[in-house]
């Protein structure tokens, strides 16, 4: 089965930006960070959009997006809806930030950046599950999606506090966080390998290497260095962030090449 890349850009960008923003918004429970949230906010709703801009042009044509769109069945419309509350969440957060409403109404806006960062990353994995496909008929793929923007968004979440010049405490609870997405990205992924037959066989190397090596150890030293090493947050950051950048599109590329493995067990092509 061809790789829909389109789709793949689409919740690897929007998936760590939703993270990113709950990232952000777990400041606002915190109060560690004084330069970062505004940025990260901004550069979390870019993502969301450039994402659901790539989403867009595997529709095609303007008339396919407005049918999708018409029509609340598809799981293409839930993920434009979540898209797009979350883009509202975001924004309705950055304006209570910016002008600096009361810690209560920020920390009501924090929790729901939250929930729809987990909410809406899973849900894009989760429009995926149908009976036809064997490697995508189960719960540990949506979790997989979940756990592998988680560890993009906490990644840049980490570079975003490093970048602004944040206070060394700030930039250890970015570092903790980052090593929470990490270990997220690698148990849910190994769950995903262990019931889609990915961690043997053609896909193997992809699935060790691009979605556990870069996309969950790469980001978990990284966390694990920055907790003790503060002063190199922004080199850490880097190489976390590219490495679980790599591992979020490894694991969506993989959901296409496990479906072709697993059916050719039964003799099927697809």
């Amino acid at each position: 089965m061809e790789t829909q890349w389109s789709l793949v850009l689409f919740t690897a960008l929007s998936g760590a930006g939703a993270w990113l923003i709950a990232c952000a918004g777990l400041d606002a429970f915190k109060g560690l960070t004084k330069k970062s949230i505004q940025p990260a906010v901004i550069l979390g709703i870019v993502l969301i959009i450039v994402g659901g801009i790539a989403s867009a042009t595997h529709l095609s044509h303007v008339d396919r997006i407005m049918a999708v769109l018409a029509h609340p069945a598809p799981g293409i419309f839930l993920e434009a809806l979540l898209l797009g509350i979350d883009i509202v969440v975001a924004a309705v957060f950055l304006i209570l930030v910016r002008r600096e409403a009361s810690a209560a109404a920020q920390k009501v806006l924090a929790v729901l950046a939250i929930v729809m960062a987990a909410v809406f990353s899973y849900s894009c994995g989760s429009s995926y599950m149908m009976a036809s496909q064997l490697a995508w008929n189960t719960v540990a793929l949506p979790l997989g999606y979940l756990g592998t923007a988680m560890a993009t968004g906490t990644a840049l979440w980490y570079g975003v506090c490093a970048v602004r010049g944040e206070e060394a405490e700030a930039r250890k609870f970015a570092a903790m966080e980052t090593l929470v997405g990490a270990v997220a990205a690698v148990v849910l992924a190994l769950a995903y390998g262990a019931v889609s037959g990915v961690m043997v066989g053609e896909s193997a190397v992809l699935f060790w290497v691009g979605v556990i090596v870069c996309g969950g150890i790469a980001p978990l030293v990284c966390g694990a260095v920055g907790l003790k090493n503060s002063a190199a947050a922004t080199q850490l950051a880097i190489v976390a962030v590219v490495g679980a950048f790599v591992g979020s599109v490894a694991y969506r590329v993989l959901m296409w090449t496990a479906s072709i493995t697993l059916m050719a067990l039964f003799g099927v092509s697809i």
